[in-house]
């Protein structure tokens, strides 16, 4: 079947598919996923998906149903942000709801789910993660067991405008950090225009963690240290000051970073004012839309690293998984579910419908590439990501870091005291 021909017939799936689509909060799913099947022996799951996954799971639902055989699948949404479709689930473990049976998994859940026994294993005897890149595959292996199947994986990149380097006599972006600051120096100062040099997420929020996570991994540094989270290293205080001296050393980064976040940034970078940004793949489809006035004038290239560490990967795994609540009267089911999810036939939909990006090695080649540029850009990327630490108290630890790196780079703290603040709540929070 012809990728036209496939197109045509998921249209007119979805006309005779229902798919709910009413936005859960927590507590609002009731006893409804507790079907045991119809008199015609059908059984019925019930998965729960974010908002963000909309569109893809409209498509998914269709074409599994086309080949389901005995199983009836139910979908509703949570909130779209990640932060609430935690919130939602975890609302339903403790209640030891059995209310849905699968859902998706953000990449940073997967130790939290497992510790708490929210999660069950899921099997993999097709060897379907074989087939997969192998850090999005590690994410959701605990103590060796898998705890879900990726789905699609993220990463994120450095975005540059082609046409404003070209100008200045660059022929490619930068490699490591201090070539992108003596960059964007230059552009700033031969520009007409007053430019943004490099922006990024530095807002007290999740971003800010990774940002900090990017610079420590390109300098070849780790936040494991002897089996506990370490913050507080030469590495570790060496790039929250360069992220400090970016504003206000280098003055390549506008004073009102502190203060952004991953959407802001990517409107900013799109009015036409700035030369590099660091983001996630979705920016690139929205940049190339008629109206964008970087449309055609902006490439991605990996995160720049410091100098002397060429082979660190410093690029942050992001993504989804699909996991099946321990609760659920239905594990087989969704386990089917679950893999037909990580199947070829699922992970193209997603990669060539919906520019996510698989997490099967196989689409990334040739064949793919013709028909989404993406697949293409960000293939160098992906194989560089690293994992954010796994750890049931993930969250925790996420808040103590970007909320005490935002007050070094507004400077109320040295960067060095500010980790130092942070490693004493980490040890008397995560550590302990």
């Amino acid at each position: 079947m012809s990728h036209q021909d496939y197109r045509r017939k998921r249209r007119q799936l979805l006309k005779g598919i229902a798919v709910g689509s009413t936005t859960l909060f927590a507590g609002c799913l009731g006893s409804s996923g507790d079907n045991t099947g119809g008199s015609d022996g059908q059984t019925e799951i019930k998965y729960v998906y974010p908002g963000y996954f909309s569109s893809d799971a409209k498509d998914l639902l269709a074409m599994f149903d086309e080949q389901a055989k005995k199983v009836t699948i139910s979908a509703q949404k949570t909130p779209a942000e990640s932060s609430s479709t935690r919130k939602y689930y975890v609302n339903q473990f403790i209640s030891q709801a059995s209310s849905f049976d699968v859902g998706n998994m953000d990449v940073v859940w997967p130790s939290e789910f497992a510790t708490n026994g929210w999660a069950a294993t899921v099997k993999d005897p097709k060897g379907l993660t074989d087939t997969m890149l192998k850090t999005p595959v590690e994410s959701v292996t605990i103590d060796g067991s898998l705890y879900g199947m990726p789905i699609h994986t993220d990463a994120n990149a450095l975005y540059y405008r082609t046409d404003l380097l070209k100008e200045a006599g660059f022929n490619e972006p930068p490699k490591t950090y201090m070539e992108l600051v003596k960059m964007a120096k230059k552009i700033k100062k031969t520009s007409e225009k007053d430019l943004n040099g490099y922006i990024w997420q530095g807002g007290s929020n999740e971003g800010l963690t990774i940002m900090w996570l990017n610079w420590l991994w390109g300098m070849g540094g780790s936040v494991r240290q002897n089996g506990t989270l370490t913050v507080n290293t030469k590495k570790g205080i060496d790039a929250l000051s360069h992220a400090v001296d970016l504003i206000h050393k280098h003055g390549v980064t506008p004073q009102s970073v502190p203060s952004s976040s991953t959407d802001e940034n990517r409107k900013t970078f799109q009015q036409g004012n700035t030369i590099f940004m660091r983001n996630w793949p979705y920016a690139y489809a929205l940049m190339n839309e008629d109206g964008s006035q970087v449309k055609g004038k902006f490439d991605v290239a990996p995160l720049p690293k410091a100098k002397g560490s060429p082979n660190a990967k410093n690029s942050c795994l992001g993504g989804w998984n699909i996991f099946i609540n321990n609760n659920s009267k239905h594990t087989e089911t969704a386990q089917q579910f679950a893999n037909f999810m990580a199947s070829k036939q699922a992970q193209k939909n997603m990669a060539l419908e919906h520019s996510r990006l698989p997490v099967r090695t196989d689409l990334y080649t040739d064949e793919y590439f013709n028909e989404a540029e993406h697949l293409k850009l960000f293939k160098e990327i992906v194989e560089q990501t690293s994992a954010r630490p796994s750890t049931p108290k993930y969250s925790a630890f996420s808040k103590i870091v970007y909320t005490e790196c935002n007050k070094a780079l507004v400077e109320s703290k040295s960067p060095k005291k500010a980790l130092d603040d942070a490693q004493n709540q980490i040890d008397n929070q995560i550590n302990n």
